[in-house]
């Protein structure tokens, strides 16, 4: 279960490793996920917004979609092939959950499909989302093959918002990352500006984190909380990254072929105690 959150404050966690290990990752181009293969000339989706359905269905996988971000899918197992196959035909969204010691987070990010970057006669795609709407699913249902859930959807608290100090500091410590390590998993992100709404999670697309920090994040309903942990993210992994003696970038990676089953997952909420 996901019952703690490693970084709290301005050290990510006191672990010198993880940090170093993320380090590397930056080094190694990105988070395994989609870089060679860049946009091609497929049609852009009508934005998901017609229907929602009830139930919203489900994508556990391990890693965090946070709103604002983009993120490739290679889309394979025969259920998920069902359920994105749903979702393009109603203009549907559906929510990514993290999983993690093979738990499936309560909390999660709604995705809508905006690019089918190619097709196979077998039904496999590979495909571009991006993050949308943050929920809590209160249900799950199995009925159909793969999971759906019922959700609560939040947003963030109008009253804690960044000081223009931080913002300014957030940008800075970006672009500095940036001269420091080639992130490939940024090409398919959108250029974050001081203006963004939620800027925080438009400064961490890409960047490669420990998982459930990221999910913490994603909890989070202070924008002014977010931006001060991931500005002081951002300035460990430059100063970690400045100090690593081997900078050297290795060849971009293929897409990922990310996978889980997700029948006899618990579902659990990683902030606020957990469900049996």
């Amino acid at each position: 279960m996901i019952d703690h959150f490693p970084y709290t404050g301005g050290r990510f966690g006191g672990q010198l490793m993880e940090r170093r290990r993320i380090v590397r990752v930056l080094a190694m181009s990105g988070a395994g996920l989609w870089t060679q293969q860049r946009f091609r000339a497929a049609p852009l989706l009508q934005a998901q917004d017609a229907s929602r359905p009830e139930l919203l269905p489900l994508f556990p996988l391990d890693l965090v979609l946070l709103p604002h971000t983009n993120l490739p899918l290679h889309i394979f197992e025969p259920r998920y092939k069902e359920m994105i196959g749903d979702c393009l035909r109603n203009g549907w969204e559906f929510g990514m959950l993290a999983v993690h010691d093979q738990s499936v987070t309560a909390f999660g990010c709604t995705a809508s499909i905006t690019k089918v970057l190619e097709r196979f006669p077998d039904g496999r795609m590979n495909i571009i989302v991006r993050g949308q709407r943050r929920f809590e699913i209160s249900e799950l249902n199995d009925q159909k093959s793969y999971l759906r859930g019922t959700p609560e959807f939040f947003d963030d608290d109008p009253a804690e918002l960044p000081s223009s100090d931080l913002l300014e500091r957030s940008m800075a410590l970006y672009s500095r990352l940036k001269e420091l390590a080639k992130i490939e998993t940024q090409v398919i992100q959108d250029v974050p500006r001081s203006t963004d709404t939620q800027l925080s999670y438009r400064l961490i697309a890409g960047v490669p984190a420990e998982l459930t920090w990221l999910q913490h994040l994603l909890e989070l309903r202070s924008e002014r909380k977010r931006l001060e942990l991931v500005a002081d993210y951002l300035d460990e992994l430059i100063e970690e990254f400045e100090s690593a003696p081997n900078k050297q970038r290795a060849p971009n990676q293929r897409i990922a072929a990310v996978t889980v089953s997700s029948r006899g997952l618990r579902l659990s909420r990683s902030s606020r105690g957990s469900l049996p």
